[in-house]
Parts: structure tokens; C-alpha cells; sequence
């Protein structure tokens, strides 16, 4: 079996998901942007890379140099991690012999009125779509896509890839040492929530010892004239882009998600989860999947501010419940999202394209890709 896999940036799951496929016998080639952060390690480590950087959903450029692997290539599936990869992936496949997989990992994007959603998750000629997480499939469901087009598969994480950075790493943003450090990863954009979560903390009483460490671009106006708050001012430390924001995460007491609506699945959740930080998050899309409540962290109402306070607040007032949710998250991330079942599904799925090439292998007569030539 041989696979053409296109992504873009990625993410730490698919990284290391390329060379198990590997390593598990599937031949793959890999056409990737040089601007993923795993692009040099993989490519030092000898893993087969070809740099594309897709600038659009229709990338003249791009199309040709899909369209040329799969021509000469002799690849029996094409895996597009993203709607730009899919979208140029199915006009480079178009008349040749291939199985084609993509990708959907949020919810609320697609319209059946829009003419670009044709090009990709909507197009008919693609035979199976990755879904992030069950609503994620809920939602593609309800657009009308048929259910055996549709495969929930979860991107795994494994806590080894994490290394929770020192309590004392948080000295650096002026964080009092015996505070309770509530972790939020979010940028600026209204579903994300943080408003939200910066209401929440202004709730909270001005000498109660909570302090929020946010990581991410946050420019927005109305972000900044809640945090000038007098009430919030001292208790919210920004701290814009950061690489270690992961590790910076697992310095924290908890981890709260404030998301609105639309999350398919959270990395940062996840993330936090996998070093035993007890996740706190709203009751919208994937979430409730990933997080069971009052178990393995806390689920509050979307946009509910005294919600999300009293679930902060019962944290910082209980430090035994806190240590409790924070080992069973980490533990769910093993039995329910480890990236060992990411791997096998993916190639459950890549093997449920090609029946005949296992029923026909050991014959030696070439499997499903000379069927169907």
C-alpha cells in the first residue's frame, strides 16, 4: 500500500503519526509547507518530504505538483489534512485511479449554498472524511453527507511528548507564588470565549489568590478594557505568541476553554489534560466528548461567566478535588484519546479502501489498486 499524505503547518499528532505509518510498513510520501515546526526534524530524521505550500483553495502550482506525484507515484490513496490540501487534492486527482480521504476538524463552516465547499468536503468524489470528533461528524451528517462516508477518528496525544514546565517558570509574569494559576491558550476571536473568562475572574473577590496566565495574541479592544478592569488588572497576565505555551500550561492549577460554540475538538484542552492539569470547559461541540464531568475536569454552560467562576472557584477551595480531576484527565487522554488508537484507526481506515490489496496479497496479485486499473 502506498499513500500520498498532504498537509499544511500541522500539528504535533499528525508529526509523529507520519513516521509510525512507516514504521507500521505503509510506503508514504509526504508534501508538507516548510513552515511546520516539524518539518526540518522529520526531514533529518530521512523521512520522505517534499516542501508545498498551498496559497489557496485552487493553487495552480500546488495542483500540478500533487498532480505529478500521483501520476508517477503508483499511490493507492491520497490524504489531505486539511480543507486547502483537500480542495487542491481533488483537482489533482481528477481522472486518476486513487482513493481520496479528507479532513473536517470544526464545526459550523460549511454551507450546501456556497460553491467552494464542492471543492472539498462536500465533493462527492471523496470517499472518506476524518472527523475530529462525533460532533464534528453530527454536523457533517446534517448537511447531508452519508454515513459511510464519515470515520471519527480522534488526533491522539500521548503524555511522554509533554514536559510541564516548573511552578517557577511563572515567576517571569509577576504571578504571586501562592496564587492559583488558571491556564487559558486562546486568541483574539469572539468564539473563543475569554471575555468570558475575564468576567469570571472579575467575580471572584478582589483578595481571593486566583490569577490567570493567558497565552496568545489578544489585541482586542474590548479583551483590553475588561483586563484594565481595577478588579482584574493585577490578576491577569497576558503574554502574547509563545512557543512553550504547552509546558507554560502545565505549570498551572487548571485549564479553562471558555469556547462559545463550534469547537470541534480543543488541542490546548488535550494538551493540558495529557500533564494533569484539570481542564475546565464549555458545553459546546467535542468538549463534552473529551471531558467528563466532575471526573475528569468540569463542563459549564457556554457564555456563563458566575458558571465558570464558581467551577474556578471550587478548584482553588478544594486542592484534593483539583489533584483528583487533574490525574483522571490525564488518564482519559490514555484509555480514550491515545495517539496509539489514532494510529490504528488511521490504518483501519486506510485498509477499509482497499480490501482487495489484503485478500489479494499473499496471492502476490497486487492488491486493489490493479482491480480497479
Amino acid at each position: 500500500m502506498k499513500i500520498l499524505l498532504v498537509a499544511g503547518v500541522g500539528e504535533r499528532p499528525e508529526a509523529h503519526l507520519f513516521p509510525e505509518l512507516a514504521a507500521r510498513g505503509i510506503r508514504i510520501d509526504l508534501l508538507c509547507d516548510t513552515d511546520s515546526p516539524y518539518f526540518d526534524p522529520l526531514k533529518k530524521a530521512g523521512f520522505p518530504m517534499t516542501h508545498l505550500k498551498m496559497k489557496a483553495r485552487i493553487d495552480l502550482a500546488a495542483i500540478k505538483t500533487i498532480r505529478n506525484f500521483l501520476k508517477t507515484g503508483g499511490y493507492d490513496i491520497i490524504h489531505a489534512f486539511n480543507g486547502r490540501a483537500l480542495s487542491n487534492s481533488m483537482m489533482a486527482s481528477a481522472g486518476i485511479p486513487v482513493r481520496r480521504i479528507g479532513y473536517c476538524g470544526t464545526l459550523g463552516h460549511i454551507s450546501r449554498w456556497d460553491p467552494s465547499a464542492y471543492l472539498a468536503i462536500l465533493n462527492p468524489r471523496v470517499d472518506r472524511i476524518v472527523c475530529l470528533s462525533r460532533a464534528v461528524q453530527d454536523y457533517l451528517r446534517s448537511l447531508g453527507l452519508p454515513d459511510d462516508r464519515l470515520v471519527q477518528i480522534y488526533k491522539g496525544h500521548d503524555p511522554d511528548w509533554f514536559s510541564p514546565a516548573p511552578r517557577s517558570a511563572l515567576r517571569e509574569f509577576d504571578i504571586p507564588q501562592n496564587a492559583m494559576v488558571v491556564g487559558c491558550t486562546a486568541n483574539t476571536r469572539p468564539i473563543k470565549g475569554v471575555p468570558v473568562l475575564i468576567e469570571a475572574i472579575r467575580m471572584l473577590a478582589p483578595d481571593f489568590p486566583v490569577h490567570l496566565l493567558l497565552v496568545g495574541q489578544n489585541k482586542d479592544a474590548e479583551l483590553q478594557a475588561l483586563i484594565g478592569h481595577d478588579t482584574v488588572r493585577n490578576r491577569v497576565h497576558l503574554t502574547g505568541f509563545r512557543m512553550d505555551a504547552p509546558e507554560l500550561m502545565g505549570a498551572c492549577d487548571c485549564f479553562v476553554m471558555p469556547t462559545l460554540k463550534n469547537e470541534g475538538l480543543s488541542k490546548a484542552v488535550m494538551e493540558a489534560m495529557s500533564m494533569g492539569v484539570p481542564p475546565i470547559v464549555s458545553a459546546v461541540g467535542g468538549m463534552v466528548e473529551l471531558v467528563e464531568n466532575d471526573f475528569s475536569g468540569q463542563i459549564v454552560p457556554p457564555g456563563n461567566s458566575q458558571a465558570l467562576s464558581e467551577a474556578i472557584k471550587r478548584y482553588a477551595t478544594n486542592p484534593c478535588l483539583k489533584e483528583t480531576h487533574g490525574q483522571m484527565s490525564r488518564n482519559r487522554i490514555l484509555s480514550h484519546f491515545s495517539f496509539s488508537a489514532m494510529v490504528d484507526k488511521t490504518i483501519q481506515l486506510y485498509q477499509s479502501l482497499m480490501p482487495g490489496y489484503y485478500s489479494n496479497s499473499e496471492s502476490g496479485r497486487g492488491g486493489a489498486r490493479r482491480e480497479r486499473e
